[in-house]
């Protein structure tokens, strides 16, 4: 037991005062834990059990630090004194600055939660050490501190040296020596409080510590593990809060994340890597975990890559800074600003350094492209900010969008265009040191420096410098700034011709977009082939309806032939659809627009065609039974004359609207050059007579004077006429490229869609770098356990041989655990290395894996996994890390569309002609998408990110294999399905061909075992 070293009282006023919440209480711990020399350190709030666990693989405590240096406040302070040595630095480490100077941080513990135990583990002063330090475990009843009428001599800490492991057993023990505290206490404690601390205790029972082991981060409870961690349960109310903040604030940060994200200075203008990692993981018991402070969430040194103005630089020991500016993105200049409030004295504050970004809120004033403007600016709205660190370490409250010490924002509310800067839209750091800034210190709340001569001088630096960049830079009175102000007009405009554009070609694009599908739906339909055999089928029904001893017969015989034909014009016209000039395509619609082509010239260029020669021939056919050759060749002729003449009519109003339009421009271009060599020579007549005005008193200075400023007049007045010449040139530059072929809407045309096609894959590299982070995460944690559950596995299983109750366990477990294993197979196309070798791979062991992984959704679903014999005799060499994920991907999708489709529902599995099909009865794969399936991003499945068939084929391409979709394969629909309305009666399913090389024989990829 250890006794407490100051007032019960004063623990619980200390702790509440010092603290001002949750997330500074975890910022103090942090700076305990970078004062022990941790390279990580982990929160975890497991969520749904009320517990907070604090851990971190510092240089932990023994039990003399335990109740020399933690139980007892203020001690840090007193370490240079000599009574208390400092931690020890551990074998590659370099010194570290103390941060948690105030010795404050063990009362920031109290804050969590009414209830902390503490397991620490103190780091061997070799690397290699056969004797590990025992635990030191220990648990605190913060409530009984706050108790009226307790004293320092009532409590005692129950302490345990754990050799052994730390389980149940060791909580119970200090546990049970609190509750006879309590009975002891009866007297004095009110019941209240005696029952709200048994019912902690209850609540701490529950944990048990192997939680805490199988938790990733550091494991003080390994056997070669140390630091310290902190377990408090249950955790204050406000918690959630300030986890998850306001929810009706939408894209704002949490309190919590305001105050712990960027704990180490990822901002650094340096390339050092921060010293300390910080994560705070919510965990849920259904295994969802979050950590709130994911790196990519902060500002790092890449951000600068994507801010519109950079400023880097020092403010030397006077005050002045030196350093870079770089505007719009520019080529960095060398600028210096001078301080004089220091009248050229020392500063008390010392040099110091900075380094910060800014963007414009505006899109129409930044630079950054939409995709890099969007991502900075969700960062700005969450955690916009001028940082200071010391020696690394972020220093609170600098930093957070409400605390603007600088009056930035202030300043700007009174003058935006004098003061420019927005502290919402900056980001970047203030970095101090201890050794050049020790007059810099903190106060004992954390809630900022201590406003002496020091902060102020460095407070006055910074505004001042913050006045003056905006003097120099964005004001139009300073050269400088009006270069910034062209730069952001020029933006400007261009993002006004960007959104007309923009609004344009979209209207456009969205109209074209529909007639394509509309169109390309009849096509898939065979609407239009119909339309035309029902065409030809009316005319053979009305032919026969003629009377050959009508007086009229012929005629009627050749309207109806011409009406044939206008029928057909029109049903062409009909799926006609027109590409809209100068307007570039995202890739579906080029996708459909090809299918489309295709599509619309077999109709024209073979349906058409054949319907055409069919009803000549039966018109043909009739009319040399009613007139002989002689007047059909007249009646033709005349036929043709009117219709050439119908269609040249047409034609050439059309050539009269270009002339028209052509003659108007010349003119107008004309005009415009006459009007630009009127005003050049006009001005030069008006220079000349300035000559003549001169007085006769004139000396040769004046006249060469004179000549100068005259020619650069004219210069200037023929530079005004060139640049309202301008858009003549461009438009008579396009007219010359659309000769040739290159038009400027072709050209834009072009640049378009590859503007289209680039936002695109922007989205999907991201997507599908977030997936990978995630894979790689998920095979790591996996991978690093794996060997651990095998040993155990194979441990039990003797005991499980000669326990029948427990060899059934086993077997579970067993056979759990290997279909879990099998899952690791899913990420093998990332994984080549475990396979290093080809093996030999059977059809019947790739059905066999199949039925593995999917049986419960088949069964689920009520889905019917078919194999063939041919299938299950196929042999092959390969990698299973290259073929089994193709599987997988192709069985999967098609238990997805076949999962709302009626019964009876069919993956079928086979082998023809060499290849291995894939084939099911659902919905199928529509015409349009048969090229589109496996491009990159392209999915129809709701939610789908479009890269399993793309990954597919592209890992078979690598093996000399192939993945193709097989047009007119699949398996019929069931009669429930052919029933539904629109279904037409018809239908059959997706199927995929898995095909072998061509150039390879039978004897190796295709042998029947």
């Amino acid at each position: 037991m250890a006794n407490f070293r100051t007032s019960a009282r004063t623990v619980d006023m200390l702790g509440r005062q010092q603290i001002a919440g949750i997330p500074t209480a975890i910022n103090e711990l942090f700076k305990n834990a970078y004062d022990a020399y941790a390279k990580t350190v982990v929160v975890d709030w497991l969520k749904d059990r009320n517990a907070l666990i604090l851990r971190d693989d510092g240089v932990g405590m023994s039990e003399r630090d335990f109740l020399d240096r933690w139980l007892t406040i203020g001690t840090d302070s007193k370490t240079t004194g000599g009574r208390l040595s400092p931690p020890p630095i551990p074998h590659g480490f370099t010194k570290r600055p103390v941060m948690g100077e105030k010795g404050i941080g063990r009362l920031a513990i109290a804050a969590l939660g009414p209830l902390t135990l503490v397991l620490t583990r103190q780091r061997p002063q070799i690397e290699v050490d056969e004797n590990p330090a025992p635990v030191i475990a220990a648990l605190l009843p913060w409530t009984m501190f706050s108790a009226p009428g307790v004293t320092l001599d009532d409590i005692d800490i129950p302490l345990l040296s754990v050799d052994g492991p730390v389980d149940r057993s060791v909580i119970e023990h200090l546990t049970g020596e609190i509750r006879a505290t309590v009975s002891r206490l009866s007297g004095r404690l009110d019941e209240s409080t005696a029952a709200t601390i048994l019912e902690h205790l209850s609540k701490i029972e529950q944990i048990d510590p192997r939680v805490i082991e199988r938790l990733p981060g550091p494991h003080i409870m390994d056997p070669i593990g140390y630091g310290t961690a902190f377990v408090v349960t249950p955790v204050d109310d406000s918690l959630p809060g300030e986890v998850e903040g306001d929810g009706t604030k939408k894209g704002q940060a949490s309190n919590l994340f305001k105050l712990l994200a960027g704990f180490s200075n990822r901002m650094s203008s340096d390339s050092r890597e921060p010293e300390m990692r910080t994560s705070f993981v919510v965990r849920t018991d259904d295994g969802v975990a979050t950590d709130v402070l994911d790196d990519d969430e902060f500002f790092d040194r890449s951000d600068f890559e994507r801010a519109d103005h950079e400023f880097s630089g020092t403010f030397d020991e006077y005050g002045t800074f030196h350093g870079q500016v770089s505007i719009y993105r520019a080529e960095p200049v060398e600028h210096v600003i001078p301080w004089h409030g220091g009248k050229g004295a020392l500063t008390q504050c010392g040099p110091f350094k900075i380094h910060f970004g800014y963007v414009h809120s505006k899109l129409s004033q930044s630079s950054l492209n939409p995709q890099d403007h969007s991502e900075i600016s969700g960062k700005l709205r969450k955690i916009a900010g001028l940082y200071v660190y010391k020696d690394g370490i972020r220093m609170l409250p600098y930093g957070q969008s409400d605390v603007d010490y600088l009056s930035i924002e202030e300043r700007r509310t009174r003058n935006l265009g004098y003061y420019f800067f927005s502290y919402r839209q900056m980001f970047g750091a203030v970095e101090l040191s201890s050794t050049r800034n020790p007059s810099l210190q903190e106060k004992a709340g954390r809630e900022g420096f201590r406003e002496n001569i020091a902060f102020k001088q460095m407070k006055g630096i910074l505004e001042n410098f913050m006045i003056q960049l905006a003097a120099d830079f964005f004001r139009p009175n300073s050269q400088q700034g009006q270069e910034f102000l062209d730069k952001r007009n020029e933006l400007e405009r261009n993002e006004q011709v960007r959104r007309a554009r923009s609004k344009t070609a979209g209207a456009a694009r969205d109209g074209f977009r529909v007639q394509l599908q509309r169109v390309i739906g009849d096509f898939s339909e065979s609407r239009p082939a119909e339309l035309v055999e029902n065409t030809v089928a009316r005319v053979e029904r009305e032919l026969s309806r003629i009377s050959d001893t009508a007086s009229d017969a012929l005629e009627l015989t050749l309207e109806l032939e011409e009406k044939s034909r206008r029928d057909l014009e029109s049903l062409v016209q009909h799926y006609t659809v027109h590409k809209p000039v100068g307007v570039g395509l995202d890739r579906e619609t080029s996708r459909d627009w090809a299918v489309y082509e295709r599509l619309h010239g077999e109709l024209v260029g073979s349906v058409i065609m054949r319907a055409n020669v069919r009803i000549s021939e039966m018109t043909a056919v009739r009319a040399a039974r009613l007139a002989p050759i002689s007047e059909l060749r007249e009646r033709i002729r005349e036929d043709f004359e009117e219709s050439a003449q119908r269609e040249f009519d047409t034609w050439s109003q059309e050539i009269e609207m270009i002339r028209e339009k052509s003659d108007q421009i010349a003119a107008d271009i004309s005009g415009r050059v006459r009007s630009a060599v009127q005003s050049a020579a006009d001005f030069a007549r008006m220079s000349m007579h300035r000559f003549e005005d001169l007085p006769p008193s004139s000396t040769e200075d004046d006249l060469f004077s004179l000549r100068l400023r005259l020619l650069e007049g004219f210069e200037e007045e023929l530079s005004r006429q060139r640049e309202s010449l301008e858009p003549v040139r461009r438009f008579l530059h396009s007219f010359d490229g659309a000769s040739r072929g290159l038009g400027l809407e072709d050209q834009l045309e072009a640049v378009e869609e590859e503007v289209i096609f680039l936002r695109d894959q922007v989205d999907t590299d991201l997507e599908l770098t977030q997936l990978g982070r995630a894979v790689e995460l998920i095979n790591h944690e996996f991978s690093s356990s794996i060997k651990t559950v095998r040993r155990n596995l194979r441990a039990l299983r003797p005991w499980g041989q000669g326990n029948a109750k427990l060899g059934n366990i086993e077997r579970e477990l067993a056979t759990a655990f290997e279909h879990l294993d099998n899952y690791l197979t899913l990420f093998t196309p990332l994984q080549r290395r475990l396979y290093r070798k080809p093996v030999n791979i059977r059809g019947v062991q790739v059905a066999q894996f199949i039925r593995d992984l999917f049986g419960e959704r088949l069964r689920r679903h009520d889905v019917d996994l078919r194999v063939s014999s041919s299938f299950e005799d196929y042999a092959f060499v390969g990698y299973p890390s290259t073929f089994y994920p193709v599987f997988v991907n192709l069985v999967d999708n098609a238990i997805f569309w076949l999962s709302d489709r009626a019964a009876p529902r069919v993956v079928h599995l086979t082998q023809r002609n060499g290849s291995l099909i894939v084939e099911d009865n659902g919905p199928g794969i529509s015409l349009r998408d048969h090229d589109a399936i496996f491009e990159h991003g392209f999915s129809r499945k709701p939610g789908g990110r479009g890269l399993g068939l793309k990954i597919s084929r592209d890992v078979l391409q690598r093996s000399g294999w192939s993945l193709k979709v097989v047009p007119g394969g699949g398996l019929p629909w069931p009669d429930a399905a052919a029933s539904l309305p629109d279904s037409r009666g018809r239908g059959l399913g997706a199927c995929f061909s898995i095909d072998p090389p061509r150039e390879v024989g039978e004897n190796v990829w295709g042998d029947a075992v």
